[in-house]
């Protein structure tokens, strides 16, 4: 781990981290809030956003698929909570490795996760807070087949036996029925029929809720 990293890292486990990063980016929040919230939220409001779930619903357990750089991820995991992330890129996942080597709480998985997910899912027996973000982007990002698996990973949970799942899906903007994305109109026609969940959408996410807990 770099010199770098390793502040970055002591700065996660005294809690400044996040204020620090806030500060870095006040700018683009600024600026977002100017928009009246509107258009694509800056990064550090996209994970109070995905922690406000977790507390308002009181879940436990946390799966990601697409960990990237792994700030969303060591945001939640710095929490305490179980935290399972997929990544496709071998490079990302190697230096993600190094990044939660200390996290006992953090599971890492090397693969697509349109596949990955459904097989992941089978042994689940509770509530969790889904943060799908497995998009294709350039960059270091590794492609599969598909630019996006959500469909896969959404199927496997809409399936699942559990109907009180938070299901929270980044980069709305991207749900135009390009590049393997449906149109976000079919998508959600696809939670309407499925009955199980509300959906909302905002800050460039996609909120699907338990109607059951709503």
């Amino acid at each position: 781990m770099d010199t770098k990293a390793q502040i970055k890292y002591f700065l996660f486990r005294i809690g400044l981290w996040n204020s620090i990063n806030l500060l870095r980016k006040s700018e683009d929040v600024l600026r977002w809030f100017a928009t009246g919230c509107s258009g694509v939220a800056p990064s550090p409001i996209k994970m109070r956003i995905v922690n406000s779930y977790l507390s308002r619903y009181s879940i436990d357990s946390f799966i990601e698929t697409g960990t990237y750089l792994g700030d969303t991820l060591e945001y939640i995991a710095h929490k305490g909570i179980k935290c399972i992330s997929i990544e496709l890129s071998e490079s990302l996942y190697s230096t993600a490795c190094v990044r939660f080597n200390r996290y006992h709480n953090v599971k890492l998985i090397n693969g697509d996760s349109g596949q990955e997910l459904p097989k992941l899912i089978n042994g689940i027996n509770s509530p969790v807070l889904f943060w799908l973000d497995g998009h294709y982007s350039f960059g270091p990002i590794h492609q599969s087949d598909a630019h996006t698996p959500i469909s896969l990973e959404l199927q496997a949970i809409l399936k699942h036996h559990i109907k009180k799942h938070i299901i929270l899906i980044d980069d709305a903007r991207c749900f135009n029925g390009t590049n393997d994305y449906p149109h976000l109109d079919v998508l959600l026609r696809m939670i309407r029929e499925d009955g199980n969940y509300r959906a909302d959408v905002s800050a460039d996410i996609i909120r699907l809720i338990p109607i059951t807990i709503s």
